[in-house]
């Protein structure tokens, strides 16, 4: 039976949420916990639908109101457990979604979310100026690697010159790659940074 499970960034949100939203939340849960998965695409009132321009080929959403949609994380495992991430207003979810991909961290086999949209741009616009030095520079790509920094942050990552700028950066990357590379920009080695998990 199809499970869904909810992220934990989405619970701080979720007391905000007006009362028929989250009614529509728990309702959307107790579908996945009562129909099979080939009920839950074809059930009308649920709406489970593919985000046509998401860069994740994994997001949906499904219908929570009239106007809020669930953003969920469908599983390519073999599983039968979906995640819901976000819960929006129609356009906002969409919008939301088609900009994220998530991936399973190498090092720390969390999952990790980065907004790929503001990453590319950041990067474009990064390029388009002359740097004078770089902060990770003195780290191969292999040793980022090794500390759980994928190729996607490692490319946005090396177009960075002092802390402050990483700081702006954090937002937009992984939350575990972006505590490790916190503690490089600070004088870490790179066996402390990764042991301070």
């Amino acid at each position: 039976m199809p499970q869904l499970a909810v992220a934990n960034t989405l619970w701080a949100e979720y007391e905000q949420l007006d009362k028929p939203v989250r009614a529509g939340v728990r309702k959307a849960m107790a579908k996945f916990q009562t129909l099979t998965t080939v009920e839950l695409r074809s059930d009308k009132g649920l709406q489970l639908s593919v985000v046509s321009m998401a860069r994740d080929p994994r997001i949906r959403t499904i219908r929570i109101t009239a106007f809020w949609r669930g953003v969920i994380l469908a599983p390519d495992d073999g599983s039968e457990t979906y995640l819901l991430l976000k819960v929006l207003p129609h356009d906002e979810a969409v919008m939301w979604a088609s900009k994220r991909i998530y991936s399973v961290n190498a090092a720390t086999h969390r999952l990790e979310v980065r907004d790929v949209a503001a990453i590319e741009q950041l990067k474009s616009a990064q390029a388009a100026t002359a740097l004078p030095s770089r902060l990770f520079a003195q780290f191969s790509d292999r040793t980022l690697h090794e500390l759980g920094i994928d190729d996607q942050t490692l490319e946005a990552v090396r177009t960075v010159t002092d802390r402050a700028q990483l700081t702006a950066f954090g937002p937009l990357l992984p939350e575990d790659q972006v505590e490790v590379l916190q503690y490089l920009a600070v004088g870490f080695s790179p066996r402390r940074s990764f042991g301070t998990w």
